[in-house]
């Protein structure tokens, strides 16, 4: 039972962690964050030549993945959703 009693407050310490360090939403970004997980896309300016970078990001529990950073056609955006303007 003291096992358990651990892993329940290990839990509740990584869920708080998550809501502390999620950050906050920005120009370009959009995203969703709860105590359980989320995630946000941001969008670089679009550069002379028509493209920009998107970057997403994910969570759950208090634990991030890495940015996952692409280029994208601005003029030609395929399945893509449109640009998050700041």
């Amino acid at each position: 039972m003291k096992k358990l009693g651990s892993l329940v407050v290990c839990a509740i310490t990584a869920m708080g962690i998550g809501v502390i360090s999620a950050p906050a939403a920005q120009a370009g970004c959009q995203g969703l964050w709860t105590p359980w997980g989320g995630g946000q896309r941001c969008d670089d300016p679009i550069d002379a030549n028509g493209f920009f970078q998107r970057c997403d990001t994910g969570g759950a529990f208090g634990f991030s993945t890495p940015p996952q950073c692409y280029q994208v056609d601005a003029n030609n955006l395929g399945n893509n959703q449109p640009w998050i303007g700041p």
